[in-house]
């Protein structure tokens, strides 16, 4: 029986029940038996509500008139308004009760979200303040080795072997600090959504020797035995440089929690259909509670040290292998017993395209007779281009600003021009204009990099739009830089 008529059923067993009543207290209840019917009625509505207390009225209406006693129209006017005024009003004390309960429901569920929103914010906050402090680790770290080294190298009274393990240092924490800023980067493009992946075919072992070739210093540096087994593959559809990244996270993480004097090996192979790059250390490995959130953004190192990084490495990993289509896991014994991590990508390789019947040589890092403008107002980084590009053969003239610029430019055209993109009066693409504009009754067209710390691929866009021939994030080698500028000039740009 559904509720609506079970509600009826209550109603009419309710004056039943009344009218039972009223027979055998008849006697009793002189001019009372009313009353009976009237508790009916509030019965009927408590149960039901309006519309069964209004039958119920109706129902004691009828059996008090035609039942119990001579028909008054006047007593049964009196007992409809009476019933009608007991339904409404009990009525209405149902649903004030009705509200007032789901008020205090709503309360109730207010104050939880509240209780919920101020524990995600102090969360939130304690999360920000750690990073924060991480990250201010991870930055005062290397800057405090280059400090060190940079004050001993000044001084001059470093023997050779320590003069070549300062510069390693120095060259080992620039790299450091390069990749934290990278990866920093990178998370940014992550949550936003704007990370892009191009698909090429690549040798992945190609890729896996670079990795490891760049990283072979830091292993020295700890004494750790690097081994390495390539397997042949064939290519794959994978974006280069994200797939270096990944091996290079996977690799470096390995060295950082590997003890002196212990082993990381790195191997590829081929396994049903895909390719495996497997990397694993003899370092301190992972608990069993930490190793479902291994890949978690923000767990320092994967949890496996406190104050170990910034834990973004492998959570870029496991982003870079998603988008490409692949999966990454990790496996430890527990604590004290190594750590393998495995990246396993899809073969969708394709023939590779006929190479044509001659090929560009490429041109060398040398820039003998090259002319080259160098705009920069930071004196450190404006003092080593100049001594880099100069040892390399160029000619370099220096400007601190678009018109210091603009008035060199006009003064003696360089072959090159290089400019920082945010400078004391203007901007890079000011310059760039002005420049333009300059040339145009000439018919002459300076190449022109942009050599700016602002490296997203909207800032790279951005540049190329405006005129840039190529846009280099710093911060870049002296030889890097070379390369790019003996790229853009002209094959006749070269002083006599």
């Amino acid at each position: 029986m559904s509720v609506g008529l079970r509600s009826y059923a209550v109603a009419v067993a309710a004056v039943a029940g009344a009218t039972v009543l009223a027979f055998a207290l008849r006697g009793v209840l002189v001019g009372a038996v009313d009353l009976l019917f009237l508790a009916a009625v509030v019965i009927a509505c408590g149960y039901g509500g309006r519309p069964p207390a209004l039958l119920a009225a109706v129902l004691a209406l009828i059996v008090s008139e035609t039942v119990l006693g001579p028909p008054s129209v006047a007593r049964a006017a009196v007992f409809a308004g009476i019933a009608v005024l007991t339904v409404s009003l009990y009525s209405r004390a149902l649903e004030t009760r009705e509200q007032a309960e789901a008020l205090a429901r709503a309360r109730e569920d207010l104050l939880r979200r509240e209780q919920a929103a101020r524990a995600d914010a102090e969360t939130a906050g304690r999360a920000k303040d750690e990073f924060l402090s991480t990250l201010s680790h991870e930055l005062r770290t290397p800057l405090n080795a280059l400090m060190g080294w940079v004050w001993w190298l000044r001084r001059g009274g470093l023997d050779a072997d320590r003069q070549t393990r300062a510069l390693e240092t120095v060259e080992r924490n620039t790299n450091a600090l390069a990749q934290l800023i990278e990866d920093l980067l990178i998370l940014s493009r992550i949550v936003t959504g704007r990370l892009r992946i191009s698909l090429q075919e690549v040798d992945p072992a190609a890729i896996v020797t670079a990795a490891v070739t760049s990283l072979r210093s830091a292993a020295a540096a700890k004494s750790i035995d690097l081994g390495i087994v390539l397997d042949e593959t064939g290519p794959i559809m994978a974006d280069p440089d994200r797939l270096q990244q990944v091996v290079w996270n996977l690799l470096s993480n390995a060295i950082k929690f590997t003890p002196q004097k212990g082993r990381v090996d790195v191997t590829l192979r081929r396994a049903d259909g895909h390719v495996v790059i497997e990397v694993r250390d003899s370092g301190q490995g992972i608990s069993p509670a930490l190793l479902p959130h291994i890949f978690d953004r923000f767990r320092p190192a994967a949890g496996r040290r406190a104050s170990a990084g910034l834990g973004l490495g492998l959570s870029i990993v496991r982003h870079l292998v998603e988008r490409h289509g692949g999966t990454v896991r990790a496996e430890s014994a527990g604590d004290g017993h190594g750590a393998t991590f495995a990246a396993t990508l899809p073969l969708r390789a394709q023939p590779a395209a006929d190479a044509p019947e001659s090929a560009p040589t490429p041109r060398g890092p040398r820039l003998d007779g090259l002319r080259i403008l160098v705009v920069e107002d930071d004196a450190d980084a404006r003092l080593l281009l100049k001594d880099s590009l100069e040892a390399l053969g160029a000619v370099v003239q220096i400007a601190t600003s678009v018109q210091d610029a603009v008035e060199t430019f006009e003064r003696e055209p360089p072959h090159v021009l290089v400019s920082d993109i945010r400078l004391p009066d203007d901007d890079g693409y000011t310059l760039l204009a002005r420049v333009r504009a300059a040339e145009a009754a000439s018919g002459r067209r300076t190449p022109a990099i942009a050599l700016t710390a602002y490296p997203r691929v909207e800032d790279r866009a951005r540049a190329l739009e405006a005129g840039f021939a190529m846009h280099v994030p710093k911060p870049v080698a002296p030889d890097a830089l070379a390369a790019v500028i003996a790229a853009v000039a002209g094959p006749g740009d070269a002083l006599p």
